[in-house]
């Protein structure tokens, strides 16, 4: 996607998020939370093509840093919603006998921010960016002391359009479901989320939210030895806990 183009998309977004700024008191919401992923999928580079499939065990015993979080603002019909997602994964690889070692570090960023316009007191549609950032760097060492490393990285910018159903079935208790879709070709091929959060405001201030949170993504860019692709599904439940001012 050339750079004029995400400005300009950019752009649009911050003059939708203006022109509500005015509007009456603002509500606002802190989450952090953990996602307990499993990724699985398809991921290539150049000429060669790997198939992953990552536990949650898996990824965090590879962990070195992660920080996961969302922000809210409602007031009236209007919210601005905003989740960050970061990951750096290490980890260290041995061949046959163990004369080859591979070092492997991936750093992930996920960035959204939506726009909704609630229809009633139940339904909202919603349009934003969803922004992707991958860097991965891969250290050979052979038996000799020789090494070799090479590094990849890409990222991507996708319209997100997509609908929020919220159900308060008791005085503390809600279930809010979220479905969205993106892409189109302007950044990845097609993507796809589905979350499913039960919350409990225990107090006026504070509440816990239990979710699962499914999330497709389908890039490829390039052609031959600069090829890339990503075609992966990340998925599993999430616990945060919701801050309110």
């Amino acid at each position: 996607m050339s750079a004029c183009f995400r400005n300009m998309v950019l752009s649009l977004g911050l003059c939708a998020v203006a022109s509500v700024a005015h509007a009456a008191e603002w509500k606002h919401e802190i989450a952090p939370y953990v996602w307990g992923s499993s990724m699985q999928g398809t991921v290539g580079v150049g000429a060669l093509t790997a198939e992953t499939d990552l536990s949650f065990s898996d990824i965090l015993d590879n962990l070195e840093f992660g920080f996961m979080g969302t922000y809210r603002a409602s007031t009236d019909r209007y919210s601005i919603t905003v989740d960050a997602i970061y990951m750096g994964l290490g980890a260290t690889e041995r061949g046959p006998g163990g004369v080859l070692k591979a070092d492997i570090d991936l750093d992930q960023v996920g960035l959204s921010a939506d726009f909704g316009y609630a229809l009633n007191d139940r339904f909202t549609v919603l349009a934003g960016l969803r922004y992707v950032d991958l860097e991965t760097q891969v250290e050979v060492a052979g038996p000799l002391g020789n090494q070799r490393s090479t590094r990849e990285q890409q990222s991507w910018v996708d319209p997100v359009i997509g609908v929020q159903y919220a159900w308060p079935f008791a005085d503390q208790w809600s279930l809010n479901l979220r479905g969205d879709i993106g892409g189109f070709g302007v950044g990845s091929d097609f993507a796809w989320q589905a979350i499913a959060t039960l919350r409990w405001q225990f107090s006026p201030r504070t509440g816990v939210g239990l979710a699962y949170r499914h999330l497709d993504m389908d890039y490829e860019d390039g052609k031959g030895d600069d090829r890339f692709l990503y075609n992966v599904a990340t998925s599993g439940p999430a616990l945060g806990v919701i801050f309110t001012f």
